[in-house]
Order: structure tokens, then sequence, then C-alpha cells
């Protein structure tokens, strides 16, 4: 599915889905022996602690509810 025909599916559910969270400065790494690595969301807000990362694959979109995501408004 090209991106443009997923942007338009996808509308109504406000997540980008051009990005992903990797790479965001709010990215935190919790380690636990015999598992692999959990990213989490560290940034400001009721969310703070979601798991965005496990087994090192990364949500492939970047929440609705991410306070640095801007508007479209």
């Amino acid at each position: 599915m090209s991106m443009e025909r997923r942007k338009k599916v996808n509308h109504g559910i406000g997540a980008d889905f051009s990005g992903t969270c990797e790479g965001c400065g709010c990215i935190t790494v919790e380690t636990v022996a015999g598992l692999p690595p959990l990213f989490r969301c560290n940034a400001p807000g009721q969310r703070r602690g979601y798991t965005v990362s496990a087994a090192g694959r990364f949500l492939p979109y970047v929440p609705a509810w991410c306070p640095l995501m801007e508007t479209n408004k």
C-alpha cells in the first residue's frame, strides 16, 4: 500500500503513519535480564511509560497522543 493511500485510509485515527518513534529524544531503554530491551516513551503526559518498541521493532507509526507531534489544524 502506498504511503499516500495509507494516509487517506487512516485519516480518522490521527496517528502519523509517515514515521516512527525511533530516534525521538524522549525514548528511554529498559533492560531486564534475559529479555530483549524495551523502549518506552518518556514524553510528558498521561501516556508516559508507554512501550513503543519491543524486541527491537518500533510501532509502525507515531501515536496520535504524542505530545511532540505537530497538529495539522
